[in-house]
């Protein structure tokens, strides 16, 4: 399914694409006119990180400048942002209680083949399905505004009951795959794993119940993208929190 957006759309990192409006049919267990992506054989093993942050290793206090291996952070928001700030060993973009996101980036200089985070979400102020973490790599400009054309490779939300891929070409992101959790991921502060490697035209995806996933588009090795990119985000009042324990990206 193609979306075309706007670079202002990319609030949430299409994220809205996801979560407004319910025009798509998510599942892992196939009923009537869902749309889903069949389980794949265990991943390849993924390269290693070429960025790491490890939150916990932090005082708490404003987010620091570069990760742990020395790469500066780029940030962007948009609406009501407070933070990042880490709090109790963890990154928290403190997103006022409506429409909002902040953009945690980093430039690894040449094509990201990796990126991923140690998260979990949080209820306060709400738990329902209307906050989301997104996994991205960005190539031209950086959401949610900035000049230029946003494209991406992989372009992965999760939020506590489903998950959507997709990649974005010239503004225009393209689903590619989309799924329901089982069971609910929990939103009471524990440690879940999301990772997703990019191989040729395969985003290889582990997702946050312990399931993993491949999918496959030709576009994916035409669209190599220099800088990884963590994002909290909130749809509507009440969604759930994301906090970042770990990030990394190779």
């Amino acid at each position: 399914m193609s979306t075309p957006v706007s670079r202002r759309a990319f609030l949430g990192g299409g994220a809205a694409v996801l979560l407004a409006g319910g025009a798509v049919a998510y599942g892992l267990a196939a009923g009537a006119g869902e749309r889903t992506a069949p389980l794949s054989p265990p991943l390849s093993p993924p390269p290693a990180p070429r960025v790491r942050t490890v939150w916990r290793d932090h005082a708490d206090g404003p987010m620091p400048a570069r990760g742990d291996e020395g790469v500066p952070f780029v940030l962007r928001a948009a609406g009501p942002v407070g933070g990042p700030v880490v709090r109790g060993g963890a990154l928290d973009a403190e997103l006022g209680d409506q429409r909002a996101a902040s953009y945690v980036n980093q430039d690894l200089g040449t094509a990201v083949h990796r990126v991923g985070a140690r998260f979990a979400f949080v209820p306060g102020p709400g738990t329902s399905d209307d906050g989301s973490l997104c996994l991205a790599a960005w190539r031209g400009a950086l959401p949610p505004d900035g000049p230029g054309v946003i494209e991406a490779p992989v372009h992965l939300v999760v939020t506590p009951r489903r998950w959507i891929h997709s990649i974005a070409v010239e503004n225009e992101l393209v689903e590619l795959a989309t799924g329901a959790f089982d069971r609910p991921l929990p939103t009471d502060g524990s440690a879940l794993r999301v990772d997703v490697t990019l191989a040729g035209d395969r985003a290889e995806i582990a997702l946050p119940d312990g399931t993993t996933t491949t999918v496959r588009d030709d576009r994916v090795p035409a669209l190599p993208a220099p800088v990884a990119c963590w994002e909290s985000y909130r749809h509507a009042p009440g969604g759930a929190a994301v906090r970042l324990y770990e990030t990394w990206a190779a």
